[in-house]
């Protein structure tokens, strides 16, 4: 397997601080860069409003783009942390981006934590992508912890293939989130069962991450999920269905490269080869298991913002309700 270490240099950098206001607020952002002494080698991004709550919810998503030029990934995760910060305005809460790389031959597929990634050296520079992003959230926690009281889990945000990243992250590390928010990714809702293995289930559980499911911890998140009526609509030319057809562009059960082929099929066969059909027997299940979880359909609307019928700002609205909804919840504990 071959790997690029493309972030490797990123070590020698220095750390970036600069000023940014908009919709009648400022904001301090911060471009944080792994040194020698690091738990982690990939950058981040922080997002501080000037009038920080005191008591607020760290939101956290990472990065969506497939370049391995750094500087692209880097304002790649300058427009993802607007963007945040845009659908979370009015809460006045901290923005981390971890900036997650991107390799050209897409293996490992670091952006959606695909299998291989643990099966990497532990001296590689991107070794457990997962692990390196719970440290930077933890060194933000205790950074933090001295201006405000910052809740211990996070809100944890995503569409897209960030959306994928977030929910895979919250099956390794259940234990910090929250929240977990995803647009645009209901075609590959990890569900707890041993009769799928990673990324979709957790047969293999143990065997890639050393450590026992704690089904208990992981009933504990709110799963908050959107999706466009017609997500499913736009196909790909490099992929097919069972029937031979173009699959769903969209659809990371067909993307072998997101999801094992033969896992994929497994799910299919399980739960549909329809992606809304799939999720809603998804969620249906686990919500017999004592999961609290949602989805929100937004008819008419696609994937992508094709001809103004995107998710888009209804899913601004969603991510701002579902945030509102997590910071009540948590004044009250």
């Amino acid at each position: 397997m071959q790997i690029s270490n493309n972030f490797e240099s990123l070590k020698t950098e220095s750390n970036v601080e600069f000023n940014y206001s908009n919709w009648g607020k400022e904001y301090t952002v911060q471009i944080i860069y792994p040194n020698d002494i690091s738990n982690y080698n990939i950058p981040y991004i922080l997002v501080l409003p000037k009038n920080m709550k005191e008591n607020c919810i760290l939101a956290v998503e990472s990065n969506n783009l497939e370049t391995e030029n750094s500087d692209d990934l880097l304002n790649n995760g300058l427009l993802t942390a607007h963007k945040l910060v845009q659908q979370l305005k009015d809460n006045d809460n901290p923005v981390l981006i971890p900036i997650v790389p991107s390799v050209k031959n897409g293996i490992p597929y670091y952006q959606q934590l695909s299998k291989e990634c643990f099966s990497i050296p532990s001296v590689h520079p991107f070794y457990r992508i997962d692990l390196q992003v719970l440290n930077i959230i933890n060194e933000v926690k205790q950074n933090l912890s001295d201006k405000i009281n910052l809740r211990d889990k996070i809100f944890l945000n995503g569409y897209s293939s960030s959306g994928v990243f977030a929910q895979r992250f919250a099956l390794l590390h259940p234990e910090i989130v929250d929240t977990l928010c995803i647009g645009g990714a209901s075609g590959s809702i990890p569900v707890p069962i041993l009769e799928l293995g990673y990324p979709l289930g957790i047969a293999d559980y143990y065997e890639i991450t050393g450590k026992q499911f704690d089904l208990e911890v992981y009933s504990q998140i709110k799963f908050r999920y959107y999706i466009g009526q017609f997500e499913d609509k736009r196909k790909t030319s490099e992929r097919y269905d069972e029937s031979g057809n173009f699959a769903p562009m969209h659809d990371m059960s067909y993307f072998d490269r997101s999801v094992p082929t033969p896992i994929g099929h497994k799910q299919r066969a399980m739960f549909g080869t329809n992606l809304l059909e799939r999720s809603n027997k998804q969620i249906t299940l686990m919500k017999e298991m004592g999961m609290d979880i949602e989805q929100q359909i937004f008819e008419g609307r696609t994937h992508n913002n094709y001809n103004g019928i995107g998710v888009n700002e209804l899913g601004d609205e969603y991510v701002n309700h579902i945030y509102n909804q997590s910071a009540a919840e948590n004044k009250k504990l």
